[in-house]
């Protein structure tokens, strides 16, 4: 039951589920899907990028490395803006950028090109991140903000999941090129948000535009039928300040909070992203033909949106941290166990199965990771907080594709390449459990800032 009188922050922490965030939600959630159908593209091109483009190990991993490049400074660049002009019209810049680079892509004639290609597009990717989910965490009810928040990556990996059906049906037939002009789709978001899409009630308070942010709240309880309830702008001492003091106490509250996530992101990245971009060349390696490496990879990264919704589950239950901490060494267990089918030549029906449960039960921290994200950081440094801290995950995602290439190129055996990436999730889980000190549970953002 409602007050009748809040403040609008306090609206928006308890206010009833509406079309208002059905339509927020689902905007930003299909925006995920695409940003992850379109960078997972390039993992199952690659087979044929080598080919055509005569490309080695080393060149080949720096395609992906291009991505995360792109992907490492439009997180910092586009979440400074963010922060300082706003979640909305940045939210259209990277949507117009990353659909850029995808037709890029489509028409690169050449590896140079590509790498460019990449790059722009992962420029635009690498910002959808922090400023999609600080806009989602901003309007998050308290009840629902640990759901919210991790069905961004768990969209993101059925983008994956996507972009395996795509490439199933039209690399073989199309080419290589098909599959990133479908990659072009995403352009069509920028109606949506122009359309439907408002401006963060806490960043219009933060900026002084009290009576814009009013406006916003009212219309939202309006929507929902709370037409009787009074929205009144929050005290003078519960709003942003802009003085020397708050500056120094967003310093003070934010940098621990940054330093952990950064560290947990970079080594859990090194390993996420540098098996998942070289899963379906892995297994063209081993033999196997591009639509059975295709359908294989496709069966791993199935299970990777359920574990985004376990990992929301369990971060409800327990301390965030130590859902980190679980996630990570399940991943941990069950990823040696993918090496150690490849070392004793294992039916490729238990090598499938290792990984599927690695994807299962240790891709849960990345929902972990983002809602942590969206909660350690204050307003007015949200997007660029999150901005940070993905971007030290994606030097992260940068190194691991890369060295993965560089041992492919020397001729290491896939299992001893396994056992290597399992070191990162093995850094990453324990960072987390020492670093993080704070049970953001249930509580509102400005609490716990």
């Amino acid at each position: 039951m409602l007050n009748k009188t809040m403040t609008y922050t306090e609206f928006l922490d308890e206010a009833p589920m509406s079309g208002f965030l059905w339509l927020l939600l689902v905007g930003v959630l299909i925006a995920q899907i695409l940003d992850g159908m379109d960078y997972q593209s390039t993992a199952y091109a690659l087979p044929l990028l080598i080919r055509q483009f005569h490309l080695s190990s080393v060149q080949a991993g720096t395609i992906s490395s291009a991505s995360n490049i792109g992907l490492l400074v439009g997180a910092f660049v586009f979440s400074i803006l963010s922060d300082r002009l706003g979640r909305r019209p940045i939210f259209m810049w990277i949507i117009g950028t990353y659909a850029f680079g995808t037709f890029l892509s489509a028409i690169a004639p050449n590896y140079a090109t590509m790498l460019v290609a990449r790059g722009i597009a992962g420029f635009g990717i690498g910002a959808e991140f922090p400023i999609a989910f600080a806009l989602l965490a901003e309007y998050s009810p308290v009840r629902y903000r640990h759901i919210f928040i991790p069905l961004g990556p768990a969209c993101y990996s059925a983008g994956w999941i996507v972009a395996a059906l795509l490439s199933l049906w039209l690399i073989p037939s199309f080419g290589w090129r098909s599959i990133y002009w479908v990659g072009v789709l995403p352009a069509l978001m920028i109606v949506y948000v122009r359309q439907f899409l408002p401006e963060s009630v806490r960043f219009l308070m933060l900026r002084g535009r009290v009576e814009e942010a009013g406006r916003v709240a009212r219309a939202i309880a309006d929507r929902v039928g709370l037409r009787d309830v009074e929205l009144v702008p929050p005290t003078a001492s519960s709003s942003p300040g802009t003085g020397q003091a708050q500056r120094a106490l967003i310093l003070r509250t934010s940098l621990p909070g940054m330093v952990a996530l950064s560290l947990v992101y970079f080594f859990y990245f090194i390993q996420s992203f540098g098996i998942n971009s070289w899963l379906p060349t892995i297994f063209v390696r081993q033999g196997y033909t591009l639509v059975r490496s295709f359908t294989y990879v496709l069966i791993i990264t199935a299970f990777t949106p359920i574990a985004q919704l376990l990992g929301a589950w369990l971060q409800d239950w327990v301390n965030r941290k130590y859902a980190l901490l679980l996630t990570t060494s399940l991943g941990a267990v069950f990823f040696i166990l993918f090496g150690l089918s490849f070392q004793l030549r294992s039916p490729i029906g238990l090598t499938v199965a290792f990984q599927s449960l690695q994807s299962l039960l240790g891709g849960g921290v990345i929902a972990v990771l983002y809602t942590l994200g969206t909660e350690l950081f204050p307003t007015s440094v949200r997007s660029l907080g999150m901005g940070i801290v993905t971007a030290f995950g994606r030097i992260g995602a940068i190194i691991g594709p890369f060295a993965l290439g560089v041992f492919l190129f020397f001729g290491t055996a896939i299992s001893h390449i396994v056992y290597f990436f399992t070191i990162p999730l093995v850094i990453a889980s324990l960072l987390g459990l020492f670093l993080i000190q704070v049970d953001p549970r249930r509580k509102s953002l400005e609490r716990i800032t």
